[in-house]
């Protein structure tokens, strides 16, 4: 093994960024890490792979890119070893592990993943890969596509889907209708933009977009003007945050943390020397009032307890109020003591839903102020649970104790993933939820 190799590689960031093994000018692999530093690490670990042995002892140089987050990393790792065609990423990685993007020539193109032995015989509008990681590929179009929406119905159909509620789609391109020339550009626009980024041209689809954006507004067209601003917005964002797709996406449980850690950490906040174990996250999910849900996602030791999950349909609270929603679904949480009790429960908001789960948990202290029998709950027991809120839009921690919210991104880094974690879990599930209590009601609906 090379010695400077694994020097070089000790002296990585700890930031996102391509990573490529060198024999003299060529590259040998080319990879992608959301932290550099601990991947390259994992290359020069005594009981490596034969493959990862062999790969360092016949590379003679190392270096990486850094790069501004994990998406650009996905990007730019396709995009180099498509050029390269490096030794090792065949060796490595049989060519049917790589995932592809493809793009139909239908009026309205799809997109999809696909394997290249899907490909045979079949003519697209674009291809665009070889990616690495299916998981981060699949991240990655779910955050494009709520900044350009597209179309993945399977068939066309009379209402607008569950997606074009949601803003995941332009509604049009399913139902197949007339549909006018501008909606047609609309969707092209929308499908090119997805392609031009995906492709590692982000800087450049950006400058197009403001360019549009100024062209709409000295039009007076500001509709046109104020959408193009938020794809801007969108896209700028989502770029801008490193760790994004280990925040919102399906890496969560790859990426382990060290849960005494982030135990200890909770306690300070706190202000408590009692064991943290079980963590319960809460989100309500609703569109104007209508099919609302809630729901209790369940983390012990810092891992989702999925078994313990539980959903929530609103049955008492008839107008869009999160609040009241919040409130009726701690309250029939807390009547179920036979599922175990929290140590800490983490409510998606801020000060009015924090609030709202401590008059529950109030009422409930009142109700079992005497032990039950068959439970062993009581008041003492219901007292030691601890409420936080973690607000979306400033990612800030609402606790007791404190006046002013305390930002996640000043606390470790374990720790504030841990907390994205939950938070992000408890939106998917009730959201989840939602759309299949949704798409309930639009089928009973077409029916009548």
């Amino acid at each position: 093994m090379s010695i400077t190799l694994h020097t070089k590689a000790k002296t990585a960031p700890h930031t996102a960024g391509v990573y490529i093994f060198r024999l003299g000018k060529t590259p040998v692999y080319i990879g992608k890490a959301a932290d550099l530093k601990k991947r390259l690490a994992s290359y020069f670990r005594a009981n490596a792979a034969p493959k990862v042995y062999a790969l360092r002892e016949s590379a003679d140089s190392l270096e990486w890119i850094e790069l501004g987050s994990e998406i650009e990393a996905l990007i730019t790792e396709a995009d180099l070893i498509k050029r390269h065609l490096p030794k090792y990423n065949v060796l490595l990685r049989d060519d049917k592990s790589y995932f592809y993007v493809a793009v139909t020539k239908d009026i309205f193109p799809r997109i999809f993943v696909t394997h290249k032995t899907n490909l045979a015989g079949r003519q697209f509008r674009r291809v665009i890969g070889p990616f690495t990681t299916a998981s981060a590929l699949y991240a990655t179009l779910k955050l494009l596509r709520k900044i350009f929406p597209y179309c993945t119905c399977k068939e066309i159909h009379k209402r607008p889907c569950l997606n074009a509620q949601i803003g995941r789609c332009l509604s049009f391109c399913c139902l197949r209708g007339e549909v006018s020339a501008d909606e047609q550009a609309l969707y092209r626009h929308n499908v090119q933009a997805i392609t031009a980024i995906l492709s590692g041209k982000k800087k450049r689809m950006l400058s197009g977009l403001k360019h549009s954006m100024r062209t709409a507004s000295k039009n007076q067209n500001y509709e046109a003007a104020a959408r193009l601003r938020d794809q801007i917005a969108g896209l700028e964002n989502i770029f801008s945050h490193e760790h994004v797709l280990e925040s919102r996406g399906r890496n969560h449980e790859s990426r382990k943390r060290n849960w005494h850690e982030v135990e200890e950490t909770i306690k300070n906040l706190l202000g408590v020397d009692t064991k943290i174990s079980r963590v319960e996250g809460y989100d309500i999910s609703n569109i104007s009032g209508t099919e609302a849900t809630g729901s209790m996602v369940v983390f012990i030791n810092g891992y989702p307890a999925k078994a313990k999950y539980k959903q929530f349909k609103i049955k008492t609270v008839h107008q869009p109020s999160d609040v009241d929603m919040h409130k009726e679904v701690m309250r029939r949480r807390l009547a179920h003591p036979e599922w175990g009790m929290p140590d800490l429960i983490l409510m998606d908001g801020g000060k009015p839903q924090r609030s709202a789960a401590i008059a529950a948990l109030r009422e409930s202290r009142i109700k079992n102020f005497t032990p039950t029998p068959k439970f062993g709950v009581g008041a003492g027991e219901l007292g030691e649970i601890k409420i936080m809120a973690l607000a979306k839009r400033e990612e800030e921690l609402y606790l007791e104790g404190r006046s002013a919210p305390v930002r996640l991104d000043a606390l470790p880094r374990d720790a504030m993933l841990f907390f994205q974690h939950v938070r992000d879990e408890s939106h998917r599930f009730a959201k989840k939820y939602h759309h299949k209590l949704r798409e309930i009601a639009y089928r009973n609906a077409a029916k009548d």
